[in-house]
């Protein structure tokens, strides 16, 4: 029996040339709208990881950082919050003054170096230098004044948006604050700086990589010495199963969503600020100084360990575990080897391993540690990630502070 519908051989043909075109077409169809429909198959993704991290802040962590994210005063700070997103209030202004200071300090410069020429007994200028140098002075007098107005009037706006934040001043944001506008021998500068290292939660704590990441590594982790910094709280737990937690890693990423899907990007408010009940504390005692901060010990290593012998800093390993727990959060990363090398065992694994190879020939173990801390990026243990450990410790430390965790680090064996 002949099955064959199409007979002729042309027909045969064009129905196969008309599939071909036909497959061709759908084919065509799908990858042209293959984007469209993984963007919307993202975002159905993300929206259901953020409903199942709703469900999971609700039950772990609404209690100590609130039901909408303003955290709890000496408790937990607030998750909600424009600061731990980046954005900052002052920001604008903070850079115009920055920008305007540098080309003031530069012209000042071409100011001071005109005049010398100008005034240069030995090489004295001629009758047609001198008008242009005249002239020149002239422009650069006008620029000057130009950037102080500028200077003043960045200045003068930035004090009247942090009248506006007084309640959120008090409720931790920009703490050190008072240290900063109480003290009539503060610089200029020294202000700058302190905003520029604060105006944002990673800015403060030196957090090096994005806020995603931030809020992983902190979930996994945990802020095992919270306590001491909040009277309130017993502490944030480590809620990854590989911390010893109870949350699985999608689970992680889950709650890491919907913390991040507060997030208004550029439209936050001065009302948003306000309504944080408490934010970061940086402060191992959640104090405030009533004196300005002593310099930093900086990142010189041979530097720091000669004015330790010098001035006979000696460090106290109760302390340094403090500041090692809470203030600096360094066992967020150093707890069980997970993201960073265990805390405990650092003094012998120094000792009997990192000393044995041919780059610290001649260290001692409290030289290795201070480059360790104040230089992480100059050696990284096999195994682990660069990037991860905050490159700023050295400008965050005192060297008192540094002494104190190097003498609690030397007690870990």
């Amino acid at each position: 029996m002949n099955l064959l519908v199409i007979r002729s051989i042309e027909s045969r043909i064009l129905t196969g040339i008309t599939m071909f075109v036909g497959i061709m077409i759908l084919v065509g169809w799908v990858a042209i709208n293959e984007e469209a429909r993984m963007q919307a198959f993202v975002r159905q993704h993300t929206g259901r990881s953020i409903e199942r991290g709703a469900e999971l802040y609700a039950s772990l962590c609404s209690e100590c950082h609130g039901e909408e994210g303003h955290g709890a005063g000496d408790r937990a700070p607030g998750l909600n919050n424009p600061h731990l997103f980046g954005f900052d209030p002052v920001g604008e202004q903070t850079a115009a003054i920055t920008t305007a200071t540098r080309t003031l300090v530069r012209f000042t410069e071409d100011t001071d170096s005109l005049l010398a020429e100008f005034t240069d007994a030995d090489n004295p200028p001629d009758a047609e230098r001198q008008d242009e140098i005249l002239a020149q002075l002239e422009e650069l007098e006008a620029q000057i004044s130009e950037q102080q107005t500028l200077i003043e009037t960045a200045v003068a706006e930035r004090a009247a948006t942090l009248e506006t934040l007084d309640t959120a001043v008090d409720n931790g944001l920009f703490p050190l604050w008072d240290s900063v506008v109480d003290i009539e021998t503060t610089s200029d500068n020294e202000v700058e700086v302190f905003f520029n290292n604060n105006g944002t939660r990673l800015a403060q704590v030196g957090w090096a990589g994005d806020l995603q990441g931030y809020v992983v590594t902190t979930l996994i982790h945990g802020r095992p010495g919270s306590a001491r910094v909040y009277p309130n709280s017993t502490g944030m737990a480590a809620w990854s199963q590989t911390a010893g937690g109870p949350l699985r890693q999608d689970q992680i990423e889950d709650l890491a969503a919907y913390i991040i899907n507060w997030d208004k990007g550029a439209n936050w408010t001065t009302e948003d600020f306000l309504a944080v009940a408490q934010y970061g504390k940086p402060l191992a005692d959640g104090s405030l100084p009533s004196e300005p901060p002593p310099p930093p010990a900086g990142d010189n290593v041979a530097g720091i360990l000669a004015r330790w012998a010098e001035m006979e800093i000696v460090g106290s390993p109760a302390t340094g575990e403090l500041l090692y727990d809470a203030e600096f959060g360094c066992t967020d990363c150093h707890t069980n080897g997970a993201s960073a090398p265990d805390t405990v065992g650092t003094a012998t694994r120094v000792r009997t391993e990192r000393l044995t190879l041919p780059q610290f020939a001649g260290y001692t173990v409290e030289q290795y540690l201070v480059e360790s801390i104040t230089r992480p990026g100059d050696y990284v243990v096999d195994g682990y990630s660069s990037g991860l450990m905050p490159s700023n410790f050295g400008a965050r430390m005192t060297d008192q502070q540094l002494a104190d965790i190097v003498a609690f680090l030397l007690t870990q064996e």
